[in-house]
């Protein structure tokens, strides 16, 4: 029996913003799935990158790959149950996540799926994709207007992401069956945003030692009141864009430590953030732009998803007219972080072929950012990382 490819491809660019109390039940199971993701992930994008910079998006990937959990059956549903540690209670949570996370205007997230003309989905598919990824199904004519699909999709995820992401998809196969597309897009001004006048150029020392290599990095700095932890030489602080529903963590491994990934760890972030108190800090950050484009099939594949992508895999949950299989994953990022704001984008593709008040002393602190650190984009109130990346400068 011949087996058609599906071709994946994500795009994601990620806003925030979150609401009630009775909410974070709800959101607790979907923000859980997103940064066990989170972390996996970044262990395996870190390692091949090495020490260099990265940046994704996880509830943008998790989104487009929910889509495509939701068509599975059998072992195949089975894998990317165990792997992601997820269940069908996914759609229903992604959802709600997305639709708060939607109200305070800081952050978008689309999904939009793009089958071949004449291909019949199942009912109960379509029904999750509208239901809970507000998804609609548009038919493209991938074999005989191939060039025609390309730019309707690519002019999608541009327009979902403001411009900042463009040519997703850079080729199509005729054979393609489906592409499932998630787009992400967030811009937030700071809470306490940094004064221009104070941003000058200062060293970043790559390697994270003062005597080791460095460049020059613009370097915006304030002092001010900021909720900060630091646990076994780690030091983390957060900044709060306007709402305080969202917030940027940055994670300062210990000065002196060669392997940062000891670091990257899900717990250690919680115990960071759970132990905040308000202090007077000395803050120091460098501006930097980073746009990054992964294919993500080895990720999974490494995290334990194999089936999708072979010749067995069953996704018979999404049409009877042909079996089909993961063909690749394709996600792009793009973030921007100056005196202001953060502006980030992401997007996702899976393709199928056929396959003022009284001042009070604080304790002081320094977080000086002039070497290699991490930092999340992450919602408040569930917790959830909807952007993380690792800026070296390499």
């Amino acid at each position: 029996m011949t087996v058609k490819i599906f071709r994946a491809l994500t795009v994601t660019a990620v806003f925030f913003a979150l609401t009630s109390a009775s909410f974070a039940s709800e959101a607790s199971y979907a923000s859980e799935a997103v940064n066990n993701f989170a972390f996996n992930a970044a262990r395996i994008i870190m390692k091949n990158s090495d020490g260099g910079n990265f940046f994704f998006s996880p509830f943008s990937i998790i989104s487009a790959f929910g889509m495509a959990y939701a068509g599975s059956k059998g072992l195949t549903a089975q894998e990317i149950e165990t792997s992601l540690r997820i269940t069908q209670d996914i759609h229903g949570s992604l959802g709600e996540l997305s639709k708060e996370l939607e109200k305070e205007g800081y952050l978008s997230s689309a999904n939009r799926v793009w089958v071949k003309q004449g291909l019949k989905l199942r009912r109960n598919f379509t029904d999750i994709l509208r239901l809970n990824y507000g998804s609609r199904v548009k038919a493209v004519d991938f074999a005989g207007h191939t060039d025609d699909a390309l730019k309707e999709i690519n002019d999608w995820v541009s327009m979902k992401t403001n411009g900042r992401i463009n040519g997703l998809i850079r080729q199509l196969d005729p054979e393609t069956r489906m592409i499932l597309t998630n787009a992400v897009y967030f811009n937030a001004q700071w809470k306490k945003k940094f004064s221009k006048s104070a941003t000058v150029n200062e060293k970043f020392f790559v390697d994270g030692t003062v005597s080791g290599d460095y460049r020059e990095a613009a370097m915006m700095r304030q002092r001010n009141d900021f909720d900060y932890a630091e646990i076994d030489g780690v030091k983390a602080v957060m900044l709060p864009y306007e709402g305080y529903r969202l917030s940027m963590v940055l994670m300062l491994p210990a000065e002196g430590e060669t392997d940062v990934l000891k670091c990257l760890d899900f717990g250690m972030l919680k115990r960071l953030t759970g132990s905040m108190s308000k202090y007077d800090v000395d803050l120091k950050l460098p501006k930097f732009r980073t746009e990054k484009r992964y294919e993500l099939s080895e990720v999974f594949k490494e995290l334990g998803i194999r089936r999708a992508f072979g010749n067995g895999a069953d996704f018979s949950g999404m049409t009877e007219d042909e079996p089909l299989k993961i063909d690749g994953v394709v996600h792009q990022t793009f973030i921007d972080v100056d005196e202001e704001r953060t502006e980030a984008a992401a997007a996702t593709a899976m393709v199928m072929l056929t396959g003022t008040a009284v001042p009070v002393e604080r304790p002081f602190a320094e977080f000086h950012a002039d070497r290699p650190f991490f930092y999340f984009v992450r919602d408040n109130e569930s917790g959830t990382v909807l952007f993380m990346g690792y800026q070296s400068f390499k």
